[in-house]
Order: structure tokens, then C-alpha cells, then sequence
């Protein structure tokens, strides 16, 4: 097979209390035209309810999906193959995630384990209540039941957003030892092992770092060097960068920035993206309708000009670069579209909307080359 890229979309498509729609399908998939930015539908499924978060092994032709369903004690995560020619997503199996309101899911760096970040309701003793779950990926592509499990303790000052844990996502290091896990609830960022020959995880044995109290840490990406890693935190409307020493797994807070400058505290800031070459971080800003271009120094990683542009649309929850770093697809949640920005390479800045096409209720996107 030649060489190309997909874009898969996981839309909500059934209701729930803190979103104001459910418009969507489940997921749907695209071609991307690498060149010109264009997108083109190809597949999708219906078969899954609200798959609002999606991790991809491109190696393997697999697609794995969490599914965030209000008032049940348990989400799913789902495994699929993926057509690479038509864009078909086929069924392999289904697990129960151990946790409510599953929100996040990732694959660790040698494809052998998926983790599972439950965000959870806002209720104590919930059962399974799990808010960390990992699995096996099996020879087939599917699911081994959940192959460890954890939950968290503990609480932050905004009890409206922090009466309980809440686990919003869990990343692999670059050297596939350690899975952070961020903790909206609780704010902490948690170093667990990654046990590749078993497809799980092993406790914690460093200390979590705890944030600001009230920040509400949500999402992280790690730099390409290696040794830095950002944050970005919904509840104060910041962005974290911390140092990470590959030897224990322990990160430590070096710098804070309001995600918009001269506004702090404001916006509700939602997913985080890293250039490839490590010169621009971006997070999307879901209050103001905005992304937000960080760009950092060469040498430090430190972050050292802000600057907001449009995001085209309402509520933009997440955005992906695509794989030449090109191009930035935003999914916008209110606006029931997905848009296409060029890059500019000198400023680091989403330009021109070069493509849109509408979808419903778009909640997470995936840009992945194949071949």
C-alpha cells in the first residue's frame, strides 16, 4: 500500500447532561490530502456510543475508541481494524473500562498495552471506580480484559469540578518506562511503570507532582527531546512546562503561563498538541473559540511568546497537526464541523482555513499516516 494519511473523528451521539448537543454519528473517517489539506469521507460506524476519545496503531491497522456514557458505573473501550484502502472500521471486541465516564484512552509506544483515564462522576464511592485501567492487546488486534487498575484519592478546592478524582488522560514517556496520568480532580500528575512484556501497569513508586491547588490539570504532551513535557490546566486557565528525568519518572513544575495572555484564569482550555520539531506548543480553547500558539526557545523548551488566533468555529475540544506538521485540524464541538488550517512555518500559526466539512459533534480527532 502506498503511503497516506486517514483522519478519524469520534462524535457524540448521545446525550448528555454537560453537553449542549449530541448530533453526531460515532466515528467517522477521512482521507487527508497532505499536499493541499483537503479531506475526504470515506467510512465510519454508527455502532458505538459517544466515542469521544480515539488511539490509533498505525503499524497495525488498529483503532481503539473509549466511550463516555453519562450515569452508568462503567464506560467501554473498543477495538477496531481498520481498512486501510476503503476506511472501514471493523469490530474486534469490547471491554468494560472499570470506571465511569471513560475519557481518554492511549497506547503505549511499543503497542503492547491501551490505557483507559476514567474521568468519573461527581459522586464518592462510585463501584468499580477505577480511574486508571490498562490492557493487553491480544494477537488479533482486540482487548484482553483489563490487565491492571487503579484508583485515585483525594480532592481540590473548586468542589463543583474537584469533589472526587478525575482522571482526564494518560501519555506514555519517550521512552516508553512511564504513563502520566493527569488528574483534574486532584491535581496531580501520576508516573506509573509501564510493564510492556505484560501489557499493564505497576504502581507508583515516586510521589505524584502535585499543581497549583484549583489548576485542574488536563491534558500533556512530552517534547521530542525527551526530558521536558507541557500541561495544559482546564480549571485556572494555564499552561504548565515541567522537567522530566527519564531515570525515576519524576517531573518537576519549571514555569506557568496564562493560556491567554492579559486574560488569566479565563477560557476552559481543553486539548494539547506539540509541533514535531518542538519550536510551537498549541492548546485549543473551548471558552473564547480560540487556539492558542506558544512558541518555544530552541535550546530550553521554555515558553517564550504567546499568541491567539480564531479557532473558525465554537467550542474547539480538540485539534490534531497532521503528520507532515503542515496542516492543524480542529474539531469544532458547537459548530458541527471540522476545519483545516495551513500552518504557517514562520510564525508557527494556523493561517488560512483551507477545508471544512460538517460532522456532528466532533469530540476528539486523529491524523495518522499509513505505509
Amino acid at each position: 500500500m502506498n503511503t497516506r494519511t486517514l483522519v478519524f473523528v469520534g462524535c457524540l451521539n448521545r446525550r448528555v447532561p454537560y453537553f449542549s448537543t449530541a448530533n453526531g454519528p460515532g466515528i467517522v473517517v477521512y482521507s487527508f490530502d497532505e499536499a493541499a489539506g483537503r479531506l475526504t469521507p470515506l467510512a465510519g460506524t454508527t455502532d458505538i456510543p459517544n466515542p469521544t476519545y480515539l488511539a490509533v496503531i498505525a503499524s497495525r491497522g488498529l483503532l481503539y475508541a473509549t466511550s463516555e456514557v453519562f450515569g452508568e458505573s462503567e464506560g467501554l473501550v473498543s477495538a477496531y481494524r481498520i481498512d486501510l484502502e476503503s476506511g472501514a472500521l471493523v469490530l474486534i471486541n469490547r471491554q468494560p473500562t472499570r470506571g465511569s465516564l471513560s475519557a481518554h484512552c492511549n497506547v503505549d509506544r511499543q503497542a503492547t498495552t491501551v490505557f483507559v483515564a476514567n474521568y468519573a462522576h461527581e459522586t464518592a464511592g462510585e463501584i468499580p471506580g477505577r480511574h486508571v485501567s490498562s490492557f493487553a492487546v491480544l494477537d488479533n488486534g482486540g482487548l484482553s480484559a483489563v490487565s491492571s487498575e487503579f484508583a485515585h484519592s483525594g480532592s481540590g478546592p473548586k468542589l463543583d469540578r474537584q469533589s472526587v478524582p478525575h482522571a482526564h488522560c494518560v501519555v506514555p514517556s519517550p521512552d516508553n518506562r512511564f504513563a502520566i496520568v493527569t488528574d483534574l480532580g486532584t491535581d496531580e500528575l501520576i508516573a506509573y511503570r509501564i510493564d510492556v512484556d505484560n501489557g499493564r501497569l505497576e504502581s507508583p513508586d515516586t510521589s505524584a507532582l502535585r499543581m497549583k491547588a484549583g489548576a485542574g490539570p488536563r491534558h500533556l504532551v512530552f517534547h521530542p527531546d525527551g526530558l521536558a513535557a507541557y500541561v495544559v490546566n482546564e480549571l485556572d486557565s494555564t499552561v504548565c512546562r515541567l522537567g522530566y528525568s527519564p531515570v525515576n519518572g519524576v517531573l518537576r513544575l519549571l514555569e506557568t503561563v496564562d493560556a491567554l495572555p492579559g486574560n488569566p484564569g479565563a477560557g476552559q482550555p481543553a486539548d494539547l498538541q506539540i509541533a514535531p520539531d518542538g519550536h510551537y506548543l498549541y492548546a485549543s480553547i473551548r471558552g473564547k473559540d480560540t487556539i492558542g500558539i506558544y512558541t518555544l526557545d530552541e535550546a530550553t523548551g521554555e515558553i517564550v511568546s504567546t499568541s491567539v488566533r480564531s479557532a473558525g468555529g465554537r467550542t474547539p475540544r480538540s485539534f490534531a497537526l497532521s503528520p507532515s506538521g503542515r496542516f492543524m485540524l480542529v474539531a469544532l464541538q458547537d459548530s458541527d464541523r471540522l476545519a483545516v488550517f495551513r500552518i504557517d512555518p514562520s510564525t508557527g500559526e494556523p493561517a488560512e482555513e483551507v477545508d471544512t466539512v460538517e460532522v456532528g459533534t466532533p469530540m476528539c480527532v486523529k491524523a495518522v499516516r499509513f505505509g
